[in-house]
């Protein structure tokens, strides 16, 4: 039977054109649309007159029309082609890309299409590529940066030890110096900008375990009042050399829960190295430890330089530094706070910022009021390297 002489088959694709929610097309051999289903309009724009008023071919991009007239004319279009995708020009030129399947049909001397909208497919596929090349690349820099790290490291322990040795020889007059004054601020040089180095190394080698999920905490059931406390009046030196006052205050002298001492030490000296760092001399830094009935609330406070409102939204993501002419000689890798947040965050904590510029900054932690079953630390093996870990943390600040 013909297409155009038999009714019943010419009402059924009708009434099927009319309910399609993919496109559908006859076209006629010499190139003339004949019938379009009702999505076709709604999906490129044109209207059905459109749509059938011109040549097939003037929808198609012209990158990929010498691709179907070849797959049009070959001989397996007569069993049919099917995955083909093609881009359609749209009313307003922009380009849907479309997935054809197309036979022709050799009795009626027509081409029988149907396809489907696949743009947003397409799209987010390339969406997911992009993320998983991101995410590759991403693992590559942080192994990258584990390894140098390590390769970092190694020859700066070197260079401390051998330190050590020399100031050795140098107290028991074995090495003697024309210039003791000069050989001594050389010295302390030398040392001050490998932990300065080493400073950097270990919160790049820290951050890198994070990210694999191989940082750990050793929870155990302390005082976090003492322990704060220990840690503040650990660095009045420092403080008192830089001519800022220092103040400790508590409204209760005793909370046990759940902590890692030795990463409290850690989130303390950076937040206190901070408000060292961009307060100037004759100010004050301000920590103080205060409870509800679920939290405990540490907080660090300076009336230093502060920072602008716009940074308080970036200020704990990696590599974020404050851009300030009066801080540029004390920047720092931008890592510290990043490393902060994830250390409270693993005690199950928040940390909060308040600042304003010329004001000074306030650098809050939430702590859960908890305990776990766990064996504490010695706290003497805690502040056994207490000095090193000062002078590591604060190698930025002192010249």
């Amino acid at each position: 039977m013909k297409f155009d002489t038999n009714c019943d088959i010419k009402n059924e694709l009708e009434y099927f054109f009319e309910i399609s929610v993919n496109i559908m097309v006859i076209i006629g051999k010499d190139g003339k649309t004949k019938k379009v289903s009702k999505c076709c309009s709604e999906l490129l724009g044109w209207s059905e007159r459109e749509l059938l008023e011109y040549e097939w071919h003037s929808f198609i991009h012209e990158d990929d029309l010498k691709n179907v007239l070849s797959t049009i004319t070959s001989e397996s279009i007569n069993e049919g082609i099917k995955g083909l995708k093609v881009r359609f020009r749209c009313k307003n030129n922009d380009y849907k890309l479309i997935e054809c399947s197309c036979k022709f049909i050799e009795e009626n001397q027509v081409y029988i299409l149907t396809a489907r909208d696949i743009t947003e497919e397409k799209k987010i596929e390339e969406e997911k590529i992009a993320y998983e090349k991101a995410i590759e690349l991403e693992s590559l820099k942080s192994e990258f940066f584990s390894n140098i790290s390590h390769e970092f490291k190694t020859p700066l322990n070197i260079i401390l030890a051998t330190m050590q040795v020399i100031n050795k020889n140098i107290e028991n007059k074995n090495i003697i110096a024309a210039d003791e004054y000069n050989l001594n601020k050389y010295m302390n040089s030398i040392r001050q900008n490998c932990y300065r180095l080493l400073r950097l190394v270990n919160n790049i080698i820290d951050i890198s375990k994070m990210d694999y999920g191989y940082y750990n905490i050793e929870l155990g059931n302390y005082n976090i009042i003492s322990v704060v406390e220990d840690i503040t009046m650990s660095i009045l030196e420092y403080v008192n050399n830089k001519g800022i006052e220092l103040i400790f205050d508590t409204e209760v002298e005793e909370e046990i829960i759940a902590c890692d001492p030795d990463k409290i030490e850690r989130i303390i000296l950076n937040l206190l190295s901070n408000a060292i760092k961009y307060t100037k001399d004759g100010g004050k830094i301000y920590v103080s430890v205060e409870k509800d009935d679920e939290n405990v609330y540490i907080s660090v406070k300076d009336n230093g330089i502060g920072m602008p409102e716009k940074k308080l939204l970036t200020i704990f993501e990696r590599y974020t530094q404050i851009d300030n002419k009066l801080t540029r000689r004390a920047n720092g890798s931008g890592i510290g706070l990043s490393l902060v947040k994830s250390l409270v965050k693993m005690h199950q904590g928040d940390i909060y910022v308040e600042s304003k510029i010329n004001e000074g900054s306030k650098f809050t932690i939430r702590l859960p009021i908890r305990q776990v079953k766990s064996k504490n630390k010695k706290v003497s093996n805690l502040t056994k390297s207490r000095v090193e870990k000062c002078s590591i943390e604060f190698a930025d600040i002192y010249n």
